[in-house]
């Protein structure tokens, strides 16, 4: 049997390749630090003070930060931020058993992110480059490809390119090689530096964009692609004098609660209670998009990345987090129109 090797020299390595690396709980994808909120930031925290630094501020490829990490706690894993790190991650995940198959693909019988991928790429005349992968506990894989060169930052994505088909970029982590979770753990299955991201992946992330001329032109702080209108209502009929303002508002509710009105938020949920906090969430946003404040994939893909620490967790896979989203939107719109 190989010998593993430790994840002190795995995390230098990763930073020698100019990736940024934070440690991980140990058996667990969540992030070792910080452990606290931004909401409860109190700045007393070394990295804190100048503001919440959290785990990708918290990445870095300095051999010395990173050697004092995995020293004082070898049993950690390993968390490599995308983004700083101009990486896109390909997360193919596997179908779980029991749960539903979508069409097309139960047509197909598809049943692996990797399948949907191949099929895409067969559709579109696309290539799937050779590029550094990683074996993960459940059978998935990682593909890491280059970030596109031109500055623009990608950011996560949940089943926008396919089923079982995830993104990670800025904004996103991912575990990596030797992170063991239970029995199991992240392997390399081909070292080599990332290929360029597909042009057929690259056309799936970047489709319904706005051209970039336009978007510079017409986009407004809250993503919504829409100019900032003053004086709009808000549901209580008051008026919404910043509307970006009130976007943010009803995300920091949503996500992080409102101690004052005794209103928990999506990341205070805990076992047992995550899918409904996530209902709730969503149903709360969910206003937003029904009065056009904000676009629904704008608003699925920021509660996509709100609800990431669940996700790891296992307490819902990615397909079934964005259907209770909708859900909860199908819901908010409703209710708008009684």
């Amino acid at each position: 049997m190989t010998q593993q090797p430790d994840t002190l020299t795995t995390a230098l390595d990763y930073a020698a390749r100019g990736w940024r690396v934070f440690p991980l709980l140990p058996g667990s994808k969540r992030p070792a630090t910080p452990n606290h909120r931004a909401a409860d930031c109190d700045q007393t925290d070394p990295w804190c003070r100048t503001g919440h630094a959290g785990w990708e501020q918290r990445a870095t490829d300095r051999t010395d930060w990173i050697t004092r990490a995995w020293s004082s706690n070898p049993a950690s894993g390993i968390g490599i931020a995308c983004g700083p790190s101009r990486l896109v991650v390909v997360d193919l995940d596997t179908h779980k058993p029991g749960s539903e198959i979508p069409e097309p693909w139960h047509r197909f019988e598809i049943t692996t992110g990797e399948d949907v991928l191949d099929h895409l790429a067969g559709v579109r005349g696309g290539t799937i480059n050779p590029t550094y992968t990683v074996r993960t506990p459940s059978g998935g894989a990682h593909l890491y490809y280059a970030a596109p060169a031109g500055g623009r930052a990608f950011g996560n994505t949940a089943g926008k390119i396919g089923w079982l088909i995830d993104t990670r970029a800025h904004g996103g982590y991912v575990a990596a090689p030797p992170t063991t979770i239970g029995a199991s753990a992240y392997t390399v299955v081909n070292d080599r530096p990332p290929a360029e991201l597909p042009m057929f992946l690259l056309d799936l992330l970047t489709r319904d964009h706005q051209p970039a001329a336009r978007a510079s032109q017409d986009r407004s702080p809250d993503g919504s692609g829409r100019p900032a209108r003053r004086n709009r209502t808000a549901g209580s009929g008051e008026p919404v004098r910043d509307q970006s303002a009130y976007v943010d508002r009803v995300f920091d509710i949503a996500i992080h609660g409102d101690r004052e009105r005794r209103v928990a938020g999506l990341l205070d949920a805990t076992k047992g209670g995550r899918n409904a906090a996530l209902y709730v969430a969503a149903a709360t946003v969910g206003k937003l998009v029904a009065r056009g404040l904000i676009t629904e994939h704008a608003a699925v893909d920021r509660l996509m990345a709100a609800a990431a620490g669940h996700i790891a967790a296992r307490a819902y896979t990615p397909y079934e987090a964005e259907s209770t989203i909708l859900s909860g939107f199908r819901r908010a719109a409703t209710r708008s129109a009684a």
